[in-house]
């Protein structure tokens, strides 16, 4: 290779093939632009876009919350993404895991998405809704949980499991311990105590 920084007649030699020196920084840049913009990871441009167009104040990848009141943890909530909205006092979190603390009647809560408004206290579960507790398991596609009253509303269509007995139907009111039912359009296998 020769170089002559003052001269417009600098070649290199590379393999035996002459190249003018301008036509090989030319190619040398197209390289190097295909090579940095080629070697983006596309997931991390596309969370980079959620996390601007959503405009939360906060936004935490694969979280663990705790609620407690006093000094008694109430219930430990896990979630692969995490939005909070301080100025509207609401947050929602998706690939949701929720687990009550409580010892005596310990329940298990899942959902692809929950929004909660901080406000009402209240949780709105919404795709693959699943509540586990010691009276059965409900499944539904969505949920309306007013904490302060521990009232649930599911406007769609839901299936219970509760011991032997399968229950369907739709819009049905109950509570996070599934202690009762109040539900329209009723069918169900099982037998009644």
């Amino acid at each position: 290779m020769s170089f002559n920084y003052f001269s417009r007649k600098c070649k290199i030699i590379f393999l035996n093939v002459h190249i003018p020196f301008s036509l090989f920084i030319i190619c040398l840049c197209l390289q190097s632009i295909t090579l940095f913009t080629s070697c983006t990871n596309r997931s991390d441009i596309s969370t980079q876009n959620i996390e601007k167009i959503s405009g939360a104040d906060e936004i935490i990848h694969n979280m663990t919350m705790v609620s407690t009141i006093g000094e008694t943890r109430e219930w430990l909530m896990t979630a692969t993404y995490f939005e909070r909205f301080n100025s509207e006092k609401r947050w929602v979190a998706y690939n949701v895991f929720l687990e009550t603390l409580n010892e005596v009647d310990k329940n298990f809560y899942r959902s692809d998405s929950v929004f909660v408004s901080e406000i009402t206290d209240v949780f709105t579960g919404m795709g693959n809704v699943e509540i586990i507790s010691p009276n059965g398991i409900l499944h539904t596609d969505k949920i309306i949980w007013d904490r302060k009253t521990d009232r649930i509303h599911a406007p769609n269509d839901i299936y219970i499991i509760n011991n032997q007995n399968e229950i369907w139907g739709n819009y049905l009111f109950t509570n996070s311990n599934l202690d009762f039912v109040d539900l329209r359009h009723v069918s169900g296998i099982g037998s009644v105590e």
